[in-house]
């Protein structure tokens, strides 16, 4: 029997009595968004650039009117994007690399959505396609020697006991397409990919059953770009990366989520 004067809270007050203690009151003021928000408008205006040195933090903190211990959560917190970077002893810099800017939010968007390495694979196909129909077209004469080059050490490096030189090249004759095609935006997202996908490369050299084909095929790469035919040259990359797509889905210890 319910005794007179007791209240037994309902399912909607509990809900709301926890919503009341977890939620706090809001600052009038993000001032690490302020920060990255003048930084931002700085770089737009190109007072500041890659490599640029920042005041020293109490002639910093006075400028933007905030505390250094204000300023240097919000340092942090550009620090961990990648667009800061401190030297111990020398001060705090716009970082010159974007690799992390875009490395980081790619990390977290994979592990997110559990991007598999067959949604990968067919990433760079349309990707690695386009880079190298565009090298056909934009590569410089030393660029294209520097595709050779590598596929040289490749041709050196075909034996067993020398794969991880192999390996090494191949990579970087991917790396010499990307930045043959002279777009700095498609450059940093397809060096982020290869470099998250480094371990699964190096499974992949060890079960290409004809290591003698695979060159061939960045042979094929590089006869379309020095050719300046940038459909062979789309159509030679598409081939190449479709080999080692069936390789991953051949092989069931390399067939597994990317991270």
């Amino acid at each position: 029997m319910r005794q007179r004067g007791l209240h037994t809270p309902s399912i909607t007050e509990t809900r709301d009595s926890t919503l009341t203690a977890a939620l706090k009151p809001l600052k009038r003021t993000d001032v690490t968004q302020l920060v990255v928000d003048r930084l931002r408008n700085l770089l737009e205006q190109r007072v500041l650039k890659p490599g640029s040195k920042l005041p020293p933090e109490p002639e910093m903190s006075k400028l933007l009117g905030i505390s250094r211990p204000s300023l240097r959560q919000a340092y942090k917190a550009l620090s961990i994007l990648g667009v800061l970077r401190a030297v111990p002893g020398n001060g705090t810099y716009i970082s010159d690399s974007t690799s992390k800017i875009l490395s980081m939010p790619l990390t977290f968007l994979m592990l997110m959505k559990r991007i598999s390495l067959d949604e990968i694979f067919e990433f760079r196909m349309m990707l690695e396609a386009g880079l190298a129909s565009l090298a056909a077209t934009r590569a410089s004469g030393s660029e294209v020697r520097a595709m050779t080059s590598q596929i040289e050490t490749m041709t050196a490096n075909l034996d067993d006991d020398k794969k991880d030189e192999y390996l090494v090249a191949e990579y970087e004759f991917h790396n010499c397409i990307a930045r043959a095609a002279h777009n700095s935006l498609l450059l940093e997202i397809i060096s982020i990919v290869g470099g998250l996908l480094w371990e699964t490369r190096k499974a992949l050299v060890n079960v290409v059953p004809d290591r003698q084909k695979d060159l061939e095929e960045h042979r094929a790469i590089l006869a379309a770009i020095s050719g300046r035919d940038p459909e062979a040259a789309a159509d030679a990359m598409r081939c190449h990366l479709g080999s080692a797509l069936e390789l991953v889905k051949k092989n069931p210890d390399i067939q597994r989520e990317a991270f």
